[in-house]
Protein backbone atom coordinates (compact mmCIF):
# COMPACT_ATOMS: atom_id res chain seq x y z
CA UNK A 1 0.00 0.00 0.00
CA UNK A 2 2.82 2.42 0.91
CA UNK A 3 4.53 1.74 -2.42
CA UNK A 4 1.28 2.47 -4.31
CA UNK A 5 0.76 5.77 -2.46
CA UNK A 6 4.35 6.84 -3.16
CA UNK A 7 3.79 6.10 -6.87
CA UNK A 8 0.61 8.22 -6.84
CA UNK A 9 2.52 11.01 -5.07
CA UNK A 10 5.24 11.00 -7.75
CA UNK A 11 2.58 11.01 -10.49
CA UNK A 12 0.85 14.04 -8.98
CA UNK A 13 3.98 16.14 -8.51
CA UNK A 14 5.12 15.17 -12.01
CA UNK A 15 1.81 16.41 -13.38
CA UNK A 16 2.41 19.69 -11.56
CA UNK A 17 5.79 20.04 -13.25
CA UNK A 18 7.88 19.38 -10.12
CA UNK A 19 11.09 17.36 -10.47
CA UNK A 20 10.33 14.02 -8.81
CA UNK A 21 14.04 13.40 -8.17
CA UNK A 22 13.93 16.06 -5.47
CA UNK A 23 11.64 13.86 -3.42
CA UNK A 24 13.58 10.63 -3.60
CA UNK A 25 15.53 9.66 -0.44
CA UNK A 26 19.19 10.62 -0.74
CA UNK A 27 22.05 8.61 0.68
CA UNK A 28 25.10 10.37 2.10
CA UNK A 29 28.00 10.10 -0.32
CA UNK A 30 30.98 8.23 1.11
CA UNK A 31 34.28 9.42 -0.38
CA UNK A 32 36.95 6.81 -1.08
CA UNK A 33 39.39 8.67 1.19
CA UNK A 34 37.83 10.45 4.16
CA UNK A 35 40.97 12.09 5.52
CA UNK A 36 44.74 11.90 5.84
CA UNK A 37 46.49 13.92 8.55
CA UNK A 38 50.29 14.15 8.57
CA UNK A 39 50.56 17.32 10.73
CA UNK A 40 52.64 19.03 8.03
CA UNK A 41 50.59 22.24 8.24
CA UNK A 42 50.91 22.56 12.03
CA UNK A 43 53.41 24.80 13.77
CA UNK A 44 55.75 23.15 16.29
CA UNK A 45 54.50 23.58 19.84
CA UNK A 46 51.38 22.84 21.86
CA UNK A 47 48.70 20.90 19.98
CA UNK A 48 45.33 22.29 21.09
CA UNK A 49 41.68 21.34 20.76
CA UNK A 50 41.38 23.91 17.96
CA UNK A 51 44.34 22.33 16.15
CA UNK A 52 42.57 18.96 16.25
CA UNK A 53 39.45 20.53 14.73
CA UNK A 54 41.46 22.27 12.02
CA UNK A 55 43.41 19.12 11.08
CA UNK A 56 40.70 16.46 11.26
CA UNK A 57 37.44 18.37 10.72
CA UNK A 58 33.96 17.17 11.75
CA UNK A 59 34.99 16.63 15.37
CA UNK A 60 32.26 15.55 17.80
CA UNK A 61 34.32 16.32 20.92
CA UNK A 62 37.97 16.69 21.86
CA UNK A 63 40.10 16.59 25.03
CA UNK A 64 43.81 17.44 24.78
CA UNK A 65 44.53 19.20 28.12
CA UNK A 66 47.99 20.38 26.96
CA UNK A 67 49.15 16.78 26.51
CA UNK A 68 49.68 17.04 22.75
CA UNK A 69 52.67 18.63 21.03
CA UNK A 70 53.82 19.04 17.44
CA UNK A 71 57.52 18.38 17.03
CA UNK A 72 59.81 17.58 14.11
CA UNK A 73 61.57 14.27 13.50
CA UNK A 74 64.05 13.35 10.79
CA UNK A 75 62.38 11.24 8.13
CA UNK A 76 58.85 12.14 9.25
CA UNK A 77 58.71 15.93 9.39
CA UNK A 78 56.05 17.10 11.83
CA UNK A 79 54.62 14.45 14.15
CA UNK A 80 52.16 14.44 17.05
CA UNK A 81 53.79 13.72 20.42
CA UNK A 82 51.37 12.65 23.20
CA UNK A 83 52.29 12.69 26.88
CA UNK A 84 51.23 10.28 29.63
CA UNK A 85 52.31 11.82 32.97
CA UNK A 86 53.69 9.71 35.80
CA UNK A 87 50.83 8.33 37.89
CA UNK A 88 48.13 9.26 35.33
CA UNK A 89 45.24 6.82 34.83
CA UNK A 90 42.33 7.27 32.46
CA UNK A 91 41.50 9.86 29.79
CA UNK A 92 41.15 12.77 32.20
CA UNK A 93 44.73 12.40 33.43
CA UNK A 94 46.77 11.00 30.54
CA UNK A 95 46.94 10.99 26.75
CA UNK A 96 44.46 12.78 24.50
CA UNK A 97 41.03 11.93 23.14
CA UNK A 98 38.74 12.97 20.31
CA UNK A 99 35.96 11.55 18.15
CA UNK A 100 36.04 12.34 14.43
CA UNK A 101 32.69 11.58 12.80
CA UNK A 102 32.76 9.60 9.53
CA UNK A 103 30.23 9.13 6.73
CA UNK A 104 28.48 5.90 7.68
CA UNK A 105 29.88 2.93 5.76
CA UNK A 106 30.05 -0.86 5.84
CA UNK A 107 33.81 -0.88 5.27
CA UNK A 108 36.87 1.25 6.08
CA UNK A 109 40.64 1.02 6.47
CA UNK A 110 42.37 2.87 9.31
CA UNK A 111 46.10 3.31 8.87
CA UNK A 112 48.62 5.14 11.08
CA UNK A 113 52.21 5.15 12.33
CA UNK A 114 53.11 4.99 16.00
CA UNK A 115 56.28 5.06 18.09
CA UNK A 116 56.69 4.62 21.83
CA UNK A 117 59.62 6.77 22.89
CA UNK A 118 62.58 5.30 24.75
CA UNK A 119 61.67 4.79 28.40
CA UNK A 120 57.93 4.43 27.74
CA UNK A 121 56.31 2.61 30.68
CA UNK A 122 53.65 0.29 29.28
CA UNK A 123 52.54 -0.74 32.78
CA UNK A 124 49.53 -3.05 32.70
CA UNK A 125 48.18 -1.56 29.47
CA UNK A 126 46.45 1.32 27.76
CA UNK A 127 44.27 2.36 24.85
CA UNK A 128 45.12 3.28 21.26
CA UNK A 129 42.98 4.71 18.40
CA UNK A 130 40.56 2.60 16.38
CA UNK A 131 37.37 2.66 14.32
CA UNK A 132 33.98 2.60 16.05
CA UNK A 133 30.24 2.83 15.57
CA UNK A 134 28.67 5.26 18.02
CA UNK A 135 31.82 7.25 18.77
CA UNK A 136 32.90 6.55 22.35
CA UNK A 137 29.56 5.07 23.43
CA UNK A 138 30.39 1.35 23.42
CA UNK A 139 33.39 1.29 25.73
CA UNK A 140 33.87 1.13 29.49
CA UNK A 141 31.64 -1.91 29.98
CA UNK A 142 28.72 -0.60 27.87
CA UNK A 143 27.40 -3.54 25.84
CA UNK A 144 25.43 -2.86 22.60
CA UNK A 145 22.60 -5.22 23.52
CA UNK A 146 20.61 -4.56 20.34
CA UNK A 147 23.53 -4.58 17.95
CA UNK A 148 23.29 -0.82 17.49
CA UNK A 149 27.04 -0.17 17.59
CA UNK A 150 30.53 -1.47 18.45
CA UNK A 151 34.11 -0.32 18.97
CA UNK A 152 37.48 -1.64 17.82
CA UNK A 153 40.17 0.34 19.60
CA UNK A 154 43.60 -1.17 20.09
CA UNK A 155 45.22 -1.71 23.46
CA UNK A 156 48.86 -2.07 24.34
CA UNK A 157 49.37 -4.60 27.11
CA UNK A 158 52.29 -5.51 29.36
CA UNK A 159 55.70 -5.07 27.71
CA UNK A 160 54.18 -3.49 24.59
CA UNK A 161 52.11 -6.36 23.23
CA UNK A 162 48.98 -5.42 21.27
CA UNK A 163 45.34 -6.48 21.01
CA UNK A 164 42.17 -5.27 19.34
CA UNK A 165 39.79 -4.49 22.21
CA UNK A 166 36.45 -5.34 20.60
CA UNK A 167 33.00 -4.38 21.88
CA UNK A 168 30.11 -5.78 19.82
CA UNK A 169 26.74 -7.49 20.11
CA UNK A 170 28.19 -11.01 20.58
CA UNK A 171 31.03 -10.07 22.96
CA UNK A 172 31.53 -12.75 25.60
CA UNK A 173 32.26 -10.66 28.70
CA UNK A 174 31.49 -7.25 30.17
CA UNK A 175 34.66 -5.52 28.99
CA UNK A 176 35.06 -6.63 25.39
CA UNK A 177 36.78 -9.44 23.54
CA UNK A 178 40.51 -9.47 22.84
CA UNK A 179 41.90 -10.19 19.38
CA UNK A 180 45.61 -10.71 19.90
CA UNK A 181 48.11 -9.29 17.39
CA UNK A 182 50.29 -12.40 17.33
CA UNK A 183 54.01 -11.97 17.96
CA UNK A 184 53.71 -8.16 17.87
CA UNK A 185 55.22 -5.64 20.28
CA UNK A 186 55.75 -1.92 20.23
CA UNK A 187 59.51 -1.54 20.45
CA UNK A 188 60.45 1.76 22.16
CA UNK A 189 62.36 4.03 19.82
CA UNK A 190 61.01 2.37 16.65
CA UNK A 191 58.19 3.45 14.32
CA UNK A 192 55.50 0.85 13.63
CA UNK A 193 52.63 0.83 11.16
CA UNK A 194 49.16 -0.27 12.28
CA UNK A 195 46.54 -0.97 9.62
CA UNK A 196 42.98 -1.95 10.55
CA UNK A 197 40.32 -3.14 8.09
CA UNK A 198 36.73 -3.62 9.19
CA UNK A 199 33.92 -5.06 7.06
CA UNK A 200 30.51 -5.17 8.71
CA UNK A 201 28.21 -8.16 8.61
CA UNK A 202 25.11 -8.08 6.42
CA UNK A 203 21.75 -8.18 8.20
CA UNK A 204 22.08 -10.40 11.26
CA UNK A 205 24.51 -12.82 9.64
CA UNK A 206 27.87 -13.75 11.12
CA UNK A 207 29.93 -12.66 8.13
CA UNK A 208 31.73 -9.54 9.36
CA UNK A 209 35.51 -9.39 9.65
CA UNK A 210 38.33 -7.56 11.39
CA UNK A 211 41.81 -7.63 9.84
CA UNK A 212 45.00 -6.04 11.17
CA UNK A 213 48.47 -5.64 9.68
CA UNK A 214 51.47 -4.78 11.85
CA UNK A 215 54.37 -3.34 9.88
CA UNK A 216 52.56 -4.52 6.73
CA UNK A 217 52.30 -8.13 7.92
CA UNK A 218 48.85 -9.59 8.62
CA UNK A 219 48.51 -10.49 12.30
CA UNK A 220 44.72 -10.61 12.81
CA UNK A 221 42.20 -12.23 10.45
CA UNK A 222 38.98 -12.63 12.42
CA UNK A 223 35.99 -13.66 10.32
CA UNK A 224 32.47 -14.87 10.99
CA UNK A 225 31.68 -11.93 13.27
CA UNK A 226 28.26 -10.45 13.97
CA UNK A 227 29.37 -6.92 14.86
CA UNK A 228 25.91 -5.33 14.55
CA UNK A 229 22.25 -6.19 13.89
CA UNK A 230 19.30 -5.08 11.77
CA UNK A 231 21.31 -2.78 9.54
CA UNK A 232 22.37 -0.59 12.47
CA UNK A 233 25.91 0.13 13.58
CA UNK A 234 27.56 1.56 10.47
CA UNK A 235 31.22 2.51 10.83
CA UNK A 236 30.69 6.17 11.70
CA UNK A 237 33.62 7.33 13.86
CA UNK A 238 37.38 7.39 14.25
CA UNK A 239 38.06 7.36 17.98
CA UNK A 240 41.49 8.75 18.82
CA UNK A 241 41.67 7.34 22.33
CA UNK A 242 44.95 6.87 24.15
CA UNK A 243 45.70 6.68 27.89
CA UNK A 244 46.89 4.22 30.54
CA UNK A 245 44.02 2.16 31.93
CA UNK A 246 41.94 0.51 33.26
CA UNK A 247 40.76 2.74 36.04
CA UNK A 248 42.73 1.79 39.16
CA UNK A 249 46.09 3.29 40.25
CA UNK A 250 48.05 0.12 39.41
CA UNK A 251 47.54 0.90 35.68
CA UNK A 252 49.51 4.16 35.92
CA UNK A 253 52.95 4.68 34.35
CA UNK A 254 55.79 4.92 36.86
CA UNK A 255 57.45 7.72 34.88
CA UNK A 256 56.47 10.38 32.35
CA UNK A 257 56.00 8.57 29.04
CA UNK A 258 55.53 9.70 25.44
CA UNK A 259 54.04 8.22 22.25
CA UNK A 260 54.37 9.59 18.71
CA UNK A 261 51.75 9.44 15.92
CA UNK A 262 51.95 10.25 12.21
CA UNK A 263 50.19 9.82 8.84
CA UNK A 264 46.69 8.97 10.11
CA UNK A 265 44.33 7.89 7.31
CA UNK A 266 40.73 6.67 7.13
CA UNK A 267 39.81 5.42 3.67
CA UNK A 268 37.92 2.86 1.61
CA UNK A 269 40.97 2.56 -0.64
CA UNK A 270 43.18 -0.49 -0.17
CA UNK A 271 46.60 0.63 1.15
CA UNK A 272 49.41 0.48 -1.40
CA UNK A 273 51.26 -2.34 0.37
CA UNK A 274 48.22 -4.62 -0.11
CA UNK A 275 47.79 -3.96 -3.83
Amino acid sequence: MKGFLFFVFLFVISALGVDAQLYRPKKEAVPDKVFTVDFSKDKPGLYTDDDVRNDFGNIKWVLTKERGEITKEDGHGNILRVSYPEGAVGPQEGGIQFVRKLPGSNEYYLDYYIKAEEGFDFGKGGKLPGLTSGGDKFTGGIHPENGEGWSARYMWVKDGGLIVYLYYVDMKGKYGDQLVLKNCKLKPGKWHRLTQHIVLNTGNKKNGKVEVWFDEKKVVDERGLRLRMNGLGLIDAFYFSTFHGGATPDWAPKNDSFMRFDNITVSKVVPDFLK
